[in-house]
């Protein structure tokens, strides 16, 4: 039975390194790394996507060795997106160019309907990354209302900077998705506050109107923020140093929407986010297979990590 749904792109990589070094291809995008955060946790989650009929070979073969749905894919094109993501960055971020399937991707887009169409009456959660176009908003509302859907939201935020009135638009969102997912320098463009501001940029998180945001940042870790309660998380190593970052921002996402949606508070969410986000860092790609072993270090790691996350150590560093 599916319970959650991350929906949205997939697209390969090739991650040039802040040294130069070069990845290869390796399977990802927003919606396949945040179903990885969902599937380190439950077997309940599928993907729900347009993408290349050339998916099958890569992306179709991680899926049936994780046992996990392809019910809701749909192959709208000959071949998936690839993408070279270019960490060589003095903030840490990175600069990416489509290598092949820019002209695919209007098309390629998952569409309001396209979740429609995957939900069932067992569906409590879904995770999307998406712009500020109300046209999108107003119709993704109808099916979030029509199947009672908690949706976590993780803000395109190239495409909000451009906007004058970004703000507004996300105080609008917040009372269609009530979970948000933002990093770092995302928040400190928006509204104008030096990134190590953190509790300025907190304070300026909660008059948007969340019922509850995963606020990264970056290699410190992450917050969770709701109207009420604060909490901190360090970054966690379950596998040893990180080896690629690319996709912890989806990923801790979609594990954090997944965790608050199945009924975790917010401090647990938080916790569950940081965790998948290190088993995401462990290697280029997500989880290559999510044994049994796997899932339950993960488990024990939270529960090891959620009362020092309440008791506020990992401020105190």
């Amino acid at each position: 039975m599916i319970e959650y749904l991350a929906c949205g792109n997939i697209m390969s990589d090739n991650v040039i390194a802040a040294d130069g070094s070069e990845s290869g291809w390796h399977i990802g995008g927003p919606a396949l790394f945040a179903l990885a955060g969902m599937r380190l946790y439950t077997d309940r989650c599928k993907l729900v996507c347009r993408t290349g009929a050339d998916y099958v070979d890569s992306y179709g073969v991680w899926m049936k060795e994780n046992g996990m749905s392809e019910e809701s894919i749909r192959a709208e094109a000959e071949h998936y997106t690839r993408h070279i993501l270019d960490y060589q960055r003095e903030d840490g971020g990175y600069n990416w160019k489509s290598v092949y399937g820019s002209q695919a991707m209007g098309y390629l887009k998952t569409n309001p309907d396209d979740i429609d169409a995957a939900a069932t009456s067992s569906v409590k959660g879904m995770y999307m990354a998406q712009n500020l176009d109300m046209v999108y908003w107003r119709k993704l509302e109808k099916v979030l209302e029509k199947h009672g859907i908690k949706m976590m939201w993780e803000i395109e935020y190239s495409a909000a900077s451009r906007l004058t009135d970004s703000i507004q638009r996300i105080k609008e969102i917040s009372h269609i998705a009530p979970m948000w997912s933002i990093n770092h320098n995302e928040a400190s463009d928006l509204f104008g506050i030096p990134r190590e501001k953190d509790d300025d940029i907190i304070a300026a998180i909660q008059s948007m109107g969340f019922e509850f945001c995963l606020y990264r940042v970056g290699q410190r870790g992450a917050f969770s923020v709701t109207q009420s309660d604060v909490y901190f998380c360090g970054p966690v190593d379950p596998c040893g140093p990180s080896v690629d970052p690319t996709g912890c921002g989806n990923c801790s996402t979609g594990a954090a929407g997944f965790a608050y949606a199945d009924g975790n508070n917010a401090a647990m969410s938080l916790v569950m986010a940081n965790v998948a986000s290190g088993f995401n860092a462990a290697q280029m790609g997500p989880v290559p297979l999510f044994t049994p072993e796997i899932m339950e270090l993960a488990k024990n790691l939270c529960a090891d990590l959620y009362p020092r996350v309440l008791a506020g150590e990992f401020l105190k560093k």
